[in-house]
C-alpha cells in the first residue's frame, strides 16, 4: 500500500512539473516533438540530490542540428524569452546562443530556462535546460560560474 501512495504522489508530482511547462514556446522540444528522440539526450531529476543547488526539478535535453533546426529551437527560446520579465541573451552571426530566462514562478516556484548553441563542425550542438526551485537567478549565473 506504502509502494502504491509513494508511485502515485511521484505521478501526481511530474504532471504539475509537466503543466508548468506547457506555457512555454519550447515546450514541444522537450516533448521530442522538434527533435526526436533519438537525437536527443535526455536527463530529468526530482530528487533530494538537487538540494544542494536550491533546486527542486532539472529537465535537460542536448542534441546535434543542421543549422535551420538550431535556428527554428532558438526561435522558441526567444519567444519565451521575449514573454519573461527577466533574460540574458546573447547572439553571434544572427543565432542565439546563449540565454538565460527566468519566466513567470508557477505559484512560488521560480522557473528557469537555461539554452547554450555551439558550434560543432557543420553542425550546432544545443542544450536546453529547465529547471525549478528556489534559487534566484544569482544562486544560478554562481553555479554556472563553478562549471
Amino acid at each position: 500500500m506504502k509502494k502504491i501512495v509513494v508511485t502515485c504522489m511521484t505521478l501526481l508530482l511530474l504532471a504539475v512539473t509537466a503543466s508548468a511547462q506547457r506555457d512555454l514556446k519550447c515546450y514541444p522540444v522537450f516533448k521530442g516533438k522538434i527533435v526526436p528522440w533519438e537525437q536527443m539526450v535526455v536527463t530529468e531529476v526530482r530528487s533530494s540530490s538537487l538540494a544542494s543547488y536550491q533546486l527542486d526539478y532539472y529537465r535537460g535535453v542536448s542534441f546535434q542540428v543542421e543549422r535551420e533546426l538550431a535556428g527554428r529551437v532558438a526561435s522558441l527560446v526567444e519567444q519565451d524569452a521575449d514573454a519573461a520579465s527577466v533574460k540574458e541573451t546573447e547572439k553571434v552571426g544572427g543565432l542565439l546562443t546563449y540565454a538565460l530566462v527566468q519566466p513567470a514562478p508557477s505559484g512560488k516556484t521560480n522557473r528557469y530556462l537555461c539554452y547554450q548553441a555551439r558550434k560543432a563542425g557543420s553542425e550546432w550542438k544545443l542544450t536546453l535546460l529547465y529547471l525549478e526551485g528556489p534559487a534566484t537567478l544569482d544562486d544560478l549565473r554562481k553555479m554556472f560560474e563553478k562549471q
